[in-house]
């Protein structure tokens, strides 16, 4: 075998696997976190500002985990409104979730209505007509 077969194999052998690749990452399904990302990023230092209210904020709802619920539990000793609970699935935007809470200080969601698997909820509310947003990594 001479010099030009070696290359000729080597460099079919990588048109190959470049073309594999192509073809393997061209058929990703890959999900935007949001539809409208341009828009939420205008409004993206709001929700920081939010975000870090929430930090700050010693009453902070607290989201916890039983056998069979997902259970968020909102403090009584403020009066929260236009609650809403977001859990949002990184690799499936499908199995989103968005639940509305009203006249309730202990938020259940069964664990039957949810894919195993990693979500980030997302629970923002007001306060006095102040926004307050928590975000928080959790498996289920």
């Amino acid at each position: 075998m001479n010099w030009g077969k070696g290359i000729a194999i080597t460099l079919g052998a990588f048109i190959i696997f470049i073309t594999y690749m192509v073809i393997q990452q061209m058929s990703t399904n890959i999900d935007l976190v949001s539809e409208n990302y341009y828009i939420d990023e205008i409004n993206y230092s709001s929700e920081l500002k939010a975000i870090n209210r929430d930090r700050k904020f010693t009453s902070r709802p607290k989201v916890s985990q039983t056998e069979n619920h997902l259970m968020i539990q909102f403090p009584s000793d403020y009066e929260m409104t236009d609650i809403s609970v977001n859990l949002r699935r990184p690799n499936d935007k499908d199995a989103d979730k968005m639940f509305t809470v009203e006249g309730t200080k202990i938020f259940l969601i069964e664990k039957e209505q949810l894919n195993k698997g990693n979500y980030q909820i997302v629970i923002s509310y007001e306060i006095d007509d102040t926004l307050y947003i928590q975000k928080k990594k959790i498996v289920i």
